[in-house]
């Protein structure tokens, strides 16, 4: 499989849908009322708050109606949400949705439920698939909020009983089912089916994911753009507040430059740690981490807001198969404004704060998460080779051009409709 299992036609009709829907009066009087909100966060008074301050904006907002444009739990579709990156496909271009720290690793896809229908979820993995995981959660009222997870499949639980086509069949109801069949259990509810494709490199391919309601209503109608609109307008007060107030408290506002966890994920199907960086032009962070065998890891950085920078053509993530470990298998990443001649370079985009994650995923049974983190530091720049491990990987210019066009050109692959680049 080496097509692109995200160009769809119900793909394109969401994106189309959602970018008609941004653009109504209704709406951006709305979005307008909102951003009164951001003006007034204490974030807008410093310069990287205000500049990003409507990007922020346009990304959660189109994120909400790509959520409310998939929103028919009768006739549910499987859409990719929650990437900032823009792309021209399908014939339109899109600006990109993001919240939470989105992983330009992942694709985050979306399948909305209710929590007394039946469903079935279909699966085709690629040769050498991407970590994956489905995770059904119970969603917020409004969207507004983080969903409480009920169930989880791994990559690793779907693979051990795929077909030899490596396609297998997930079921999604009420009853509790025992036996070999997958199945999850859902609790009476608005229900999201988040489906994660995280990608140790960018030349491998996400799953395809189709889903189905087994039992659609007889009186089921289609909603109407006019209806959809008005879910937008009322949900939106409550998002943007949730995602605005989001870096306040997330992982208890933790003082800069320095990472809070490991901390398991809801369901088990990974770990990850947090935390603020702030540096300035002629300084760095450093930090090393253990990846521990994991299937995954990532590092990446947000800028204050929580949003990523776009990842296409800057160094602002790294994944295991763009990393260069340390002699001793670990890898140090070194975050800074200019090119410290270091491989695993996280380019700050001259932010002079924002937030820092790393993702472990397809972890090891033993692993000790109290060893993930071996140090972070924050330096002065004339000081980083004495604070960097010994025979830390380095790269020179070209090095650094290679990286780079190589990370442009497979960053282009999941907007094209024909073959996955190798």
């Amino acid at each position: 499989m080496s097509a692109n299992p995200l160009w769809t036609a119900d793909q394109a009709d969401a994106e189309k849908l959602s970018l008609r829907l941004i653009e109504r009066a209704d709406v951006r009087a709305a979005r307008e009322m909102a951003r009164a909100g951001l003006l007034a966060d204490p974030l807008a008074n410093t310069l990287d708050g205000r500049l990003l301050l409507d990007r922020a904006l346009d990304q959660w907002v189109l994120a909400l109606a790509m959520r409310e444009a998939n929103g028919d739990v009768a006739d549910p579709k499987v859409v990719w949400n929650v990437n900032n990156a823009p792309r021209d496909w399908h014939g339109h271009v899109y600006q990109g949705a993001a919240v939470a720290i989105d992983n330009p690793d992942n694709f985050n896809r979306e399948i909305p439920i209710t929590g007394d229908g039946h469903y079935e979820i279909e699966v085709r993995f690629s040769e050498n698939p991407p970590q994956f995981s489905i995770v059904i959660e119970m969603e917020p009222e409004h969207h507004a909020g983080l969903g409480r997870n009920i169930g989880a499949f791994t990559l690793q639980d779907l693979l051990a009983v795929a077909d030899e086509d490596r396609r297998v069949a997930i079921t999604v109801g009420p009853e509790q089912v025992s036996g070999s069949r997958l199945h999850l259990q859902s609790e009476p509810g608005r229900i999201q089916i988040y489906t994660r494709d995280s990608q140790s490199d960018w030349a491998q391919v996400p799953a395809e994911v189709s889903a189905r309601r087994l039992d659609p209503p007889h009186d089921w109608v289609p909603r109407t753009e006019d209806e959809i609109a008005a879910t937008v307008i009322a949900d939106m007060p409550a998002w943007v507040l949730f995602w605005r107030t989001f870096k306040d408290d997330f992982l208890g506002f933790p003082e800069p430059n320095r990472l809070v966890g490991p901390n398991g994920r809801d369901g088990g199907w990974g770990y990850l740690a947090g935390g603020r960086f702030r540096v300035g032009q002629n300084e760095a962070v450093v930090v090393t981490i253990d990846p521990a065998g994991s299937y995954y890891t990532g590092f990446q950085i947000a800028d204050p807001w929580t949003l990523s920078p776009d990842p296409m053509h800057r160094t602002v993530s790294l994944n295991k198969g763009q990393s260069v470990p340390n002699a001793d298998g670990t890898v140090s990443y070194v975050l800074c404004a200019v090119d410290p001649g270091v491989a695993n370079w996280i380019d700050t985009v001259s932010l002079a704060e924002g937030w820092m994650m790393v993702r472990w995923q397809g972890v090891p049974t033993g692993a000790d998460p109290a060893r993930f983190i071996r140090m972070v530091e924050r330096v002065a720049m004339a000081d980083l080779d004495a604070t960097l491990p010994g025979g830390c990987p380095r790269i020179d210019l070209a090095g650094r051009r290679a990286q780079i066009a190589r990370r442009a050109v497979l960053h282009a692959t999941r907007t094209q409709q024909g073959q996955w680049a190798r």
